[in-house]
């Protein structure tokens, strides 16, 4: 009796609710080649926890393209940012690797797969890549998917300063185009092209100081543009996002740092999220108007100032990684903290997993009934 009370005291320690560790690393799905990856990610580990994340290349074999070091602090959130300029398009990973005297990371989620987008090799440009100071600012090439469809343009000065767009300029029907600008300084101008299915591409362009060399004659034609600023080159470079996983019990939280005027908030697709945030005068505002098929979105009228969002999924049973997008945005953040104005205490905890394995909590409570068996019995 003694050794049976012994056994089943045992295996009700092993069945008690030992937490498991875990991370959990959330990542886009897809990005523009030459814009950062940023991992965010939550944890359990103790604070100190060191560990490396890779990003690699998934292609005939795979190559790792960088490495990241993190070490945990006492909020255990974290965050790292990969580089992608110079890279090509294609598959990627991103992988936490293993951690040393750690076994069992319960219900991770550690690897995450990233496309990369790069159409830039659709145009190819007529005019050099190098010119000089004292003539126009020359544009002239082709893009051989946008037949007539006009080309989405923007140019910007080496002080950063757009001097041309985005706004569209006409295309022939081979997709040819043209534009002169003129400029009064040297420097790298950076071409930002688009077209109606959104971002192509960012070239430079070259401009040398002055001087008595003559570059070859070029012939081009000058061409009508439309004045409209709301085009799909304008919002992909005016668009900033973030993403973070989301559920009822653990609520994603952004910053956005929004410029003057009216700022576009919406979500990714594929879960029905509740947008929240707080308005001018304190009060917490929901939106929930869009279902799963839709970004669920807000437009809040922007100040120069930060503004704090939360998103969770209207189901309880739902949970994700949610990406929210801003138009007319410096940048969006997550947030490892919960932002003023909206309540700690309405956030749920995180429910605590069990590490315990079934072979072994199924004897644990087999032991139990038969130690209230044996006592019932006495």
């Amino acid at each position: 009796m003694k050794k049976i009370l012994i056994i089943a005291g045992f295996l009700l320690i092993l069945a008690g609710p030992v937490a498991a560790y875990e991370i959990s690393i959330f990542a886009p799905n897809s990005i523009q080649v030459g814009d950062p990856i940023v991992v965010n990610g939550t944890t359990n580990l103790p604070p100190g926890t060191s560990f490396d994340i890779t990003l690699s290349h998934s292609d005939y074999i795979t190559e790792i393209k960088d490495t990241k070091s993190v070490v945990i602090q006492q909020e255990q959130n974290f965050s790292v940012t990969f580089p992608t300029t110079g890279y090509v398009r294609g598959t990627y990973k991103i992988e936490v690797l293993p951690i040393s005297q750690v076994r069992y990371l319960g219900n991770s989620i550690t690897l995450r797969v990233i496309e990369l987008k790069d159409r830039s090799d659709e145009v190819t440009f007529t005019s050099p890549l190098t010119q000089y100071q004292d003539k126009d600012l020359v544009i002239t090439g082709t893009d051989k998917n946008v037949g007539n469809k006009g080309i989405d343009l923007q140019i910007t000065a080496p002080d950063g300063t757009i001097i041309f767009g985005p706004v569209y300029i006409t295309t022939t029907g081979s997709g040819a185009f043209s534009k002169a600008t003129p400029i009064n300084t040297s420097g790298n101008y950076t071409i930002a092209m688009g077209d109606q299915q959104g971002y192509i591409g960012t070239y430079i362009i070259k401009v040398l100081p002055r001087t008595t060399e003559e570059l070859p004659q070029q012939t081009f034609q000058s061409v009508p543009v439309s004045t409209s600023v709301s085009s799909p080159l304008a919002t992909a470079l005016s668009q900033s996002s973030a993403s973070q996983f989301s559920s009822r019990d653990q609520p994603a939280y952004f910053t956005v740092s929004t410029k003057t005027g009216p700022v576009r908030v919406y979500t990714s697709s594929g879960t029905d999220w509740v947008i929240e945030y707080v308005d001018d005068s304190g009060k917490r505002v929901k939106m929930n108007n869009k279902g799963h098929d839709f970004p669920e979105e807000v437009t809040v009228q922007g100040d120069g100032n930060a503004r704090y969002f939360m998103v969770y999924p209207n189901k309880y049973s739902d949970s994700d990684t949610v990406t929210l997008y801003a138009e007319n945005a410096n940048d969006v953040k997550a947030s490892s903290t919960i932002p003023a104005g909206f309540a700690a205490g309405e956030v749920a905890p995180v429910t605590t997993k069990t590490s315990i394995p079934l072979w072994l909590a199924v004897p644990a409570i087999g032991g139990a009934c038969l130690l209230a068996s044996r006592k019932k019995r006495d």
